[in-house]
């Protein structure tokens, strides 16, 4: 099967290009949509899924960067698997083997309405191998959206979910006491300076090639709790040069994540100081070096060119042929493409971390750049090295963030009133907020963490950042580091 946009689901076959843009422009199917097609370019045991993607991009249920990264990957993997699984039964009764049926039958040309239960259960139990139960429960809940919509739109008479008592048995059950991980604030300082700056003396050939990039990264994850993804596409604008910031040094700007759900990041003068250094030397050098590359892309028509931007108290805006629009509506593909043309003719990108190629990083870049700093962070002989059983990712930052805040407002609750939620806002809802959690329950799992970490935070956001970047004395040696093995998911 492929999909329009670049994405392959796994057991394509190679076509050509061109054939497949035949075949998806029959279709009437956008750039850049996730459209299924089968090994042989029909689309008949395809159809009902890709009538619900459809469906579901019509009702503005899911945004095109969800439906490219996470609901077409899995809704096709079962899709392959049923075949094959079914193609295994056929095999067996047959006394041949999968493959020698598969030669002479060829792939079933099943549709996802024709799973069954049993389908359904055989494919949760090959994929406990690979996931853990609390990845494969939001997985579950992909696939159980889609057999909930076929049921209710008359696609299948009964949904093959298995359920009982109203619960859903095939997402199995909810996962209790999982663990947080998180960096404390000494910890914090020592991997972004050592580990992803690489301050620390070190082999040449160890260090990284962009430190001030990688730092900044690393700093703006901790700072606002952002997802990898959307740090990795995060707009140079939505996080103003030091001059830009407001009197009150807070800047707030929206973004769209998960499920297609707004939230507000907070930026703060500090951070924005802290990561001026990148933007005026690796990043101009970036875009300077790299304009060859945006040429040739920009001609070829490759690239999202934005006539203007402009920031205001309303956020940034951006003028895309003859056309206004907040930032915050561009979805995860136009981000990664989009640039302006400076007076002086040189094309830079709107993202602000950008690649040696001029665009912005991909997510598996970041994994292997915190994989990188990890193992620079462990090579140095210091009380805050990272603990052992915590391998330091993209999504620790998050965590941390989400411990930190936490803790700094229930801090504030105690100061105040005695009690930490004792605040004009819960502690804990605040933080679900600027994390963009679906449900208070996902937030609350922070709290025992949150409860245990010691370190001395002022309330204010200014101040949090403060510490990690060490413009305070007040935050040296006071944290008491309480044990958090990790068991938790990369979704919180």
């Amino acid at each position: 099967m492929l999909a329009r946009g670049g994405l392959s689901v796994p057991g394509a076959i190679g076509v050509s290009a061109g054939w497949v843009t035949a075949v998806l422009d029959r279709h009437r199917i956008p750039n850049g949509f996730p459209f299924v097609i089968d090994d042989d370019g029909t689309t008949t045991g395809c159809d009902r899924l890709n009538r619900y993607l459809l469906d579901a991009w019509g009702q503005n249920a899911f945004d095109l960067g969800s439906m490219r990264r996470f609901h077409v990957y899995h809704l096709a993997r079962l899709l392959r698997f049923v075949r094959r699984y079914r193609a295994g039964q056929a095999a067996a009764d047959a006394g041949v083997t999968v493959q020698e049926w598969l030669a002479g039958h060829g792939e079933p040309k099943l549709d996802l309405t024709d799973a069954t239960r049993a389908d359904l259960n055989a494919y949760r139990e090959s994929r406990a191998a690979f996931v853990q139960q609390q990845s494969w429960k939001t997985e579950a809940g992909c696939l159980s959206g889609f057999f909930r919509y076929a049921t209710e739109t008359g696609w299948i008479d009964t949904d093959p979910v298995s359920r009982w008592a109203g619960r859903n048995t095939f997402a199995g059950r909810a996962v209790e006491n999982r663990t947080i991980r998180f960096l404390t604030e000494g910890q914090l300082r020592l991997f972004l300076n050592v580990g992803l700056r690489g301050d620390a003396p070190a082999d040449a050939a160890t260090a990284p090639a962009y430190p001030e990039r990688d730092y900044s990264f690393g700093l703006v994850l901790a700072a606002t709790g952002l997802r990898r993804e959307e740090g990795a596409l995060l707009l140079a604008a939505e996080i103003p040069v030091p001059e830009r910031m407001p009197a009150g040094g807070v800047w707030p700007f929206t973004r769209y994540g998960k499920g297609a759900r707004p939230r507000t990041v907070y930026t703060t003068a500090e951070l924005s100081g802290a990561i001026d250094l990148y933007r005026s030397t690796e990043r101009e050098a970036i875009v300077r070096a790299a304009q060859p590359r945006l040429r040739g892309l920009h001609r070829d028509g490759d690239l999202v060119v934005v006539d203007k931007v402009a920031v205001d108290t309303h956020g940034v805006r951006l003028d895309i042929a003859g056309r206004a629009m907040l930032a915050e509506r561009l979805d995860d593909e136009r981000r990664a493409h989009a640039v302006w043309v400076r007076d002086d003719g040189t094309i830079e990108p709107l993202a602000l971390f950008l690649g040696r190629g001029g665009l912005p990083l991909s997510v598996k870049y970041w994994n292997a750049v915190f994989t990188d700093a990890d193992a620079r962070a462990r090579a140095v002989v210091h009380d805050d090295r990272p603990p052992a059983y915590l391998k330091v990712t993209p999504h620790v930052m998050r965590h941390s963030f989400a411990v930190r805040m936490l803790s700094a407002l229930m801090r504030e609750g105690r100061d105040r009133a005695g009690n930490p939620y004792h605040l004009l806002a819960n502690p804990v809802l605040t933080v679900m907020q600027l994390l963009g959690h679906a449900s208070v329950e996902t937030t609350q799992k922070y709290l025992f963490a949150a409860e245990r970490y010691s370190v001395e935070l002022p309330a204010a956001l200014r101040s949090l950042l403060a510490g990690s970047i060490g413009h305070t004395s007040a935050d040296a040696g006071q944290t008491s580091e309480p044990d958090c093995r990790d068991e938790t998911a990369e979704d919180l």
